[in-house]
């Protein structure tokens, strides 16, 4: 498929997507929105496909959303559309259908730039990056889920800190912070998410989707009871799927497991 905002490759088992307005440092509009939620549906539907990795071409990540959308929605001209590929999606639920994705901040994330990846499951950055939740700044407030997303993250005292004056964090707050897993030089930001990617591809796809809808939805769920009964489940269907015995028969044989290859 031909996309006009978005670049796509993959590499091994890593599908890789790149945000490609670097003239508009990325900004989100409605061809950007569209592209990147059918190539990472294109990726949940492809077998050889094990893991995604989001990063962005030039010096941002994403600053967010276009500001002509802005300003077409204040005189009233906004576009409604009941396509839901063109609408932004609610894309922290999005996400959690996603296999695992990674995203690669390799410059300014700013508004949608950053709660985008709060949706993500691991989080990278490089080190001259700079991240803003800016709503209040511009005289917004936040969406996408980024209110409970980011409290959840950060803790409540320093998610409110970061909203309420919509800074810039750098890099060495954002990793101490937690918002973000690990900084890296600029120059191997990219590497060391494939080399993330590839390890998290090289894991079983049902094993893998389920782990990460029971880390998604136990996150806040409080009754230990019931989340040890669920674990159990699936722990006792992961026993009979053909991974797991292929896991057994490569214990035996001395041998790294191949789990994408089964008959």
């Amino acid at each position: 498929m031909g996309f006009e905002t978005i670049l796509v490759e993959q590499i091994g088992r890593v599908g890789v997507i790149t945000l490609n307005r670097p003239d508009f440092l990325n900004a989100f509009n409605d061809d950007l929105n569209r592209e990147l939620r059918l190539q990472i549906r294109d990726f949940n539907n492809d077998p050889t496909v094990g893991s995604v990795v989001i990063t962005g071409a030039g010096r941002a990540f994403s600053a967010g959303a276009d500001v002509s959308n802005f300003e077409a929605t204040v005189r009233g001209e906004s576009r409604k559309s009941d396509d839901e590929t063109t609408r932004f999606p609610r894309w922290p639920i999005f996400m959690k259908e996603s296999k695992p994705t990674i995203c690669a901040i390799n410059g300014y994330a700013i508004g949608m730039g950053i709660t985008l990846p709060l949706g993500c499951d691991i989080r990278l950055m490089s080190e001259s990056a700079k991240l803003s939740f800016r709503f209040a700044y511009i005289g917004l407030t936040p969406e996408f889920g980024s209110t409970n997303l980011l409290t959840q993250t950060v803790g409540m005292s320093k998610a409110m800190e970061f909203m309420l004056t919509g800074r810039f964090i750098e890099a060495d707050e954002a990793l101490e912070s937690g918002l973000v897993n690990h900084v890296y030089p600029d120059d191997q930001l990219i590497a060391k998410a494939l080399e993330l990617a590839t390890a998290v591809a090289f894991n079983p796809e049902w094993q893998l989707s389920q782990i990460k809808r029971m880390m998604r939805d136990h996150q806040y769920n409080d009754n230990l009871d019931e989340v040890m009964d669920i674990e159990s489940r699936f722990f006792s269907q992961s026993q009979q799927t053909a991974a797991h015995k292929e896991f057994l028969t490569s214990f035996r044989e001395k041998r790294s497991p191949d789990y994408h290859n089964l008959s």
